[in-house]
């Protein structure tokens, strides 16, 4: 008598060994990825948010800012906060982590759906995704940048599905079917408006999108000359198409007229700017990706060399070398670079696992078929294998995704709460990287007489003149070294000093790790006094305000805090101040 397998059975299996397999591989590739460390500007992206859910407007001029009043706000990330300060204000804190993951699970699901519709393997899928989300890790934080990051998904995923071809060769295709496919790419205008109003990446897209047209568009007249006509035709409208969905926007024409002069200025202060490090122990990943790219597409573009012309593989590698030559200079683009090796890797990188696997896939085979105990125990053994997987990934992100941490050895936590129990609000000169914390703070005082307001903050030139950012760098990084800072033609001359009175600020907060600006502030201790103190901040208040017995708001000696006190741990966001320690401790003097 011979068993026969039920078939309904064995499809059943199949499915959940699959569904196992994806599931093992989402939960690596999130792992990998997955950060819940507050960034210095989601306070301020939040609280944008919350003020246009509750005006029902977007402000036009500068906000939260003694120093611009009246400047425009040209706000390129109006969906991503919006999205921001609704997740909050419906979910709480433990919205964020949430949304960051099904995000997650949407950029790293179609890398797994496209690879899987090219044919390829589970391990060339886990290989690349594990590779492209541990790249993906610096740049993954709560941000607009990720709308980004998943419209670049979207638009890699509707590319893969339009140009999918026999053997990845526009020649081998046929014109009427390819011609049928092609009409998804009419998804790209309305996903590029989307982008437009969620992030500034979108010029990034836009380019690739023009480039990557134009390499196919030549392919197919390669391959099948005046034949192509029709396809190229309806490249170029879907190409014209988008960049008139980018123009639907609060700005119009005006939005891209500030991205490309923006895009013009260096940005040697801000470290996201800068170029790749690429000797040190964190960039050992990127030259992981980069290798296996380098691995993959060197193979199969070998195996295509006659046809290499019309090959897509061809078109791909010049989009990724165009933008790994930016993901070197400005290291803020790498994660571009991972997205895309996570989408045009897998099907390059497939034909060479195949010839480097192929004996020891056929020694596997063979032990499997002669011993028949084994292969009875192989399929529940992967399945244990990714069942352990899958739990250890589990059990490692569930802390993380429950809570947003504020580290602070990174913000000034403490400092802010001096301030708020003692009563302290004005014109606040507060350091770059905690403005938008301190906003955040700020927004938490309803009397808007008493509302605190920042110098400068992470909006930079979207709502900040360049001449007076300049100011403030003078102050903070106390250099004007073409090197280290580029300074606006109309600033007046380099002068750290002149933070301390552009606009008469009442409150300096800084880091005490900015050595310039606190020797700055020993140098004029005539006209300010030291307030607060610890291991990572100073807060200094002027001499005339907060050291005048006369002055209603003199700060006696007893209730300033001026030490070394380490900070340490972390705190759950937002990481407000509590309480009102000072209007206590004067009240009960009172009795």
């Amino acid at each position: 008598m011979t068993l026969q397998s039920d078939p309904a059975n064995s499809a059943s299996t199949f499915k959940l060994r699959t569904a196992l397999i994806i599931a093992a591989i989402l939960s690596v590739g999130v792992g990998a990825m997955t950060t819940n460390c507050a960034d210095p500007d989601l306070w301020g992206h939040v609280q944008y948010g919350r003020e246009v859910l509750r005006d029902g407007a977007l402000p036009q001029t500068t906000t939260w800012s003694f120093a611009a009043e009246g400047a425009q706000w040209v706000n390129h990330e109006n969906i991503a906060e919006l999205l921001l300060a609704w997740t909050v204000n419906t979910y709480g804190v433990r919205g964020l982590p949430a949304i960051k993951l099904i995000l997650a699970i949407v950029i790293l699901g179609l890398m797994i759906w496209t690879a899987r519709r090219g044919a390829c393997g589970w391990l060339a899928i886990g290989i690349t995704v594990l590779l492209g989300a541990s790249n993906l890790q610096f740049h993954w934080h709560f941000r607009p940048q990720i709308l980004s990051y998943v419209s670049l998904a979207m638009m890699l995923a509707i590319w893969q599905h339009a140009f999918h071809c026999p053997g990845a060769s526009f020649a081998a295709i046929e014109l009427p079917v390819f011609g049928r496919q092609m009409r998804s790419l009419w998804l790209l205008p309305p996903l590029l408006c989307f982008w437009t109003n969620s992030h500034g990446g979108f010029a990034a897209g836009m380019a690739m999108l023009i480039a990557y047209h134009g390499l196919v568009s030549l392919q197919l007249l390669l391959a099948h000359g005046r034949r192509a006509a029709g396809l190229v035709g309806l490249l170029l409208l879907v190409t014209i198409a988008s960049g008139m969905a980018t123009l639907v926007n609060p700005y119009g024409l005006t939005l891209w007229k500030f991205m490309l002069a923006a895009l013009m200025l260096p940005r040697p202060e801000i470290a996201d700017w800068g170029p790749l490090e690429l000797w040190t122990y964190e960039s050992l990943r990127f030259w992981m990706l980069l290798i296996t790219a380098i691995g993959g597409f060197t193979f199969v573009m070998r195996q295509q060399r006659r046809t290499i012309l019309t090959s897509q593989f061809l078109s791909q590698a010049i989009l990724m070398m165009l933008l790994l030559w930016q993901g070197i200079s400005h290291c803020r683009h790498l994660a571009i670079v991972a997205i895309v090796c996570g989408f045009f890797v897998p099907t390059a990188l497939q034909p060479l696992l195949t010839f480097a696997t192929a004996g020891f896939q056929r020694r596997a085979a063979d032990l499997v078929q002669t011993n028949a105990a084994t292969h009875g125990r192989y399929p529940f053994l992967v399945s244990g294998v990714l069942t352990t997987i899958l739990i250890f990934n589990v059990v490692r992100l569930a802390p993380q995704l429950t809570d947003v941490s504020v580290d602070r050895a990174e913000f000034p936590v403490a400092a802010m709460q001096f301030m708020h129990d003692q009563n302290l609000h004005g014109k606040v000169v507060v350091t770059f990287n905690w403005a938008q914390y301190a906003i955040g703070c700020f927004a938490e005082e309803h009397d808007f007489a008493r509302q605190s307001r920042v110098a400068v903050d992470g909006r930079f030139e979207t709502c900040y003149p360049r001449e007076i950012t300049d100011i403030y760098f003078d102050f903070w990084l106390g250099t004007n070294d073409p090197k280290q800072r580029y300074r606006s033609p109309q600033t007046p001359a380099f002068d750290p000093a002149r933070a301390l009175e552009f606009h008469a600020p009442d409150l300096i907060l800084l880091s005490r790790g900015q050595g310039p600006s606190v020797r700055e502030m020993q140098r004029h201790s005539d006209d300010w006094v030291l307030l607060y103190q610890d291991s990572m901040a100073q807060l200094w208040g002027r001499q005339s305000i907060y050291n005048v017995r006369t002055s209603s708001q003199f700060l006696a000696a007893s209730y300033r805090h001026v030490t070394d006190d380490l900070q340490t741990g972390s705190v759950s966001w937002p990481a407000l101040p509590v309480g009102r320690m000072r209007h206590q401790q004067l009240a009960s003097s009172l009795h």
